[in-house]
């Protein structure tokens, strides 16, 4: 890197989105630093190459966000459609709940008795 490039303040990255786990947050900064050592070891058009592959990092990063919001959206509608159903008929859910617990009260005293 030049020495211009080294002076120059380092840019302020986004906050991550609410949304997005401590570990994604990190792995994206991970990629953008990994990102930032590619471009310095290309060499004279570092600065072109880095311009090149953050904005890369960022459609990445944004379609990551887009991905998570999709997913958090198609979860609530699942939760939501579960809870009209329960609501639409409690008493059948019930029982499939004590049926299950049954079964799986049934299934862990099966084990070997010490």
């Amino acid at each position: 890197m030049s020495d211009a490039e080294e002076s120059e303040p380092a840019e302020e990255k986004p906050a991550p989105d609410s949304a997005l786990s401590p570990a994604v947050a990190d792995s994206l900064q991970a990629v953008q630093k990994a990102l930032e050592e590619l471009a310095a070891l290309l060499g004279a058009d570092s600065a072109a190459t880095l311009d090149v592959l953050k904005q890369a990092g960022q459609a990445a990063s944004e379609n990551l966000v887009g991905m998570a919001e999709e997913a958090r959206d198609l979860s609530r509608a699942k939760v939501d459609d579960v809870e009209a159903a329960v609501r639409r008929h409690p008493l059948a859910w019930l029982a499939a709940a004590v049926g299950l617990g049954l079964i799986v009260g049934l299934w862990r005293n099966r084990g070997p008795r010490p």
